[in-house]
């Protein structure tokens, strides 16, 4: 199918019959699994991923895992269908070409969030957004940039970088005056050039490096700014101001919008824009296609015998995007309110949990669940527990975040809401039912996950020998 795209793309006249219904969504499901690596194939008896991840709709599963494991919604998932089947058809009024549909990705992606004159890059994952800031790092600079990052601990695949602890030895949060100052020190004791990565927020729902720190290091040492969005919990209006003002920001579609795993993207002010001039070195750019980027651009970022576009990628952000503009169509006040009200539940079922240490207040709609005289290994069995199906009667697969290592000998599973979540509460509103009412089935599931997760966790052997 890749080559009957690819041809049509190219302007030669392909015959062939209409896709069946079953073949297409076989041939979806292959795409979208594709261009990814290794990390987004499916397991062939569990139809998941390695981080747990689902390539179909799941609706009858409870996800609350949206920093680490996903499942689309069947909105998000309809949007990617109908992609694939838009770029299939024959009929010239309704014929989407690959180039042109690449083009509009990247323009959507940066009419969301960028202002006028901003670039969008597109990336398969989250450390290959991360590894092409640090080609346009050296683009700019003309080599390697020192790189300083706070909360590197708590995301996935930061890198190699001189990180700054979010977190006090005994695992509490820092203040952070304190996390800015210690980057401070950092900056002016390591070489120039510098790439700053601040994480808008951690996978506990901790905040990292202020803004304000970040300006005051890149005025002092004219370092490079990443804004690392990647969890996606920060207003468009936000993010399109840091562009403004000349960060680079870094985004998903597959955690916190709940799009198909492995789509990420990198925006680029204008003002950066202007100052790339020398080419990225391969092992920077080594998963990017031509399509990923803007045409003046890839003798720059497009490594010798790049492949010319990403089918999987370009349909996994068809889908994330369609989420997104469900959601932003919720008035932000409403969005807010609906997270809010997410953590605040979860936090009194924290209080009246045994298996919890403490209950940290968390941050956009994510919550800590910090467990009690556990191990790391502990935390992966109990979060393997609950997403497996039990034979007690109303037993429900339980979806949580992957374990963290809070401090020595101090683990976490975060709990976290979700755009597709708050997106069906407003829409249960829209159609007139009352906030308590539209959130119930929220609170149902809630409880549930609290329900298993104190039964499953009473079987110490069922945890111990997973």
């Amino acid at each position: 199918m890749s080559e009957l795209l690819l041809a049509r793309s190219a302007g030669l006249v392909v015959e062939g019959a209409p896709v069946a219904p079953d073949d297409l969504h076989a041939q979806f499901d292959l795409l979208i699994a594709s261009g990814g690596g290794e990390a987004i194939w499916p397991d062939p008896a569990s139809g998941r991923t390695a981080s747990g991840s689902a390539l179909r709709p799941a609706p009858h599963e409870i996800w609350f895992a949206s920093t680490d494991a996903t499942a689309p919604s069947q909105h998000a998932h309809r949007a990617g269908l109908a992609t694939l089947t838009q770029l299939l058809d024959q009929d010239e009024a309704s014929n989407l070409t690959l180039f042109h549909w690449f083009d509009s990705l990247r323009g959507r992606i940066a009419g969301a969030f960028g202002p006028p004159g901003t670039q969008v890059i597109l990336a398969p994952s989250i450390a290959s957004a991360r590894d092409l800031a640090r080609a346009i790092a050296w683009s700019v600079h003309g080599g390697p940039a020192r790189e300083i990052s706070a909360g590197g601990a708590e995301t996935h695949n930061m890198g190699e970088t001189t990180d700054i602890p979010l977190r006090e030895p005994d695992g509490r949060p820092r203040e952070t005056c304190e996390i800015n100052f210690d980057a401070l020190l950092a900056a002016r004791s390591l070489s120039s050039p510098l790439l700053l990565h601040v994480l808008d927020q951690s996978r506990s729902g901790l905040p990292s490096l202020t803004r304000a720190g970040a300006d005051l290091i890149a005025q002092e040492r004219a370092a490079i700014t990443l804004i690392d969005a990647s969890e996606m919990r920060t207003a468009p209006d936000c993010l399109r101001w840091d562009l403004e003002v000349g960060r680079l920001v870094l985004i998903s579609g597959s955690t916190f919008l709940s799009g198909h795993a492995s789509s990420a993207a990198v925006l680029v002010p204008a003002c950066l824009s202007a100052r790339l001039t020398h080419a990225a070195p391969a092992h920077l750019i080594a998963d990017a296609a031509a399509q990923d980027m803007p045409p003046e651009w890839r003798d720059m970022f497009c490594a010798k015998g790049a492949a010319r576009l990403n089918i999987g990628l370009g349909l996994r952000w068809s889908a994330a995007l369609a989420e997104l503009d469900r959601y932003l169509q919720t008035p932000l006040p409403l969005r807010e309110a609906i997270l809010d009200l997410f953590s605040r539940k979860v936090r009194a079922r924290l209080s009246r949990c045994g298996l919890v240490g403490r209950i940290e207040q968390g941050r956009s709609g994510v919550t800590p669940l910090i467990l009690n005289d556990a191990s790391f290994a502990d935390a992966q069995c109990l979060r393997e527990a609950l997403a497996t199906p039990t034979d007690c009667a109303g037993d429900a697969v339980c979806h949580v975040g992957a374990p963290m290592e809070l401090s020595k000998g101090l683990v976490a599973l975060p709990l976290s809401a979700s755009a597709p979540m708050v997106s069906d509460v407003a829409g249960r509103i829209a159609r007139g039912v009352t906030f308590d009412r539209a959130f119930a089935p929220i609170q149902r599931d809630i409880d549930t996950l609290f329900e298993k997760l104190e039964r499953v966790w009473g079987q110490t052997e069922a945890i111990q020998g997973f």
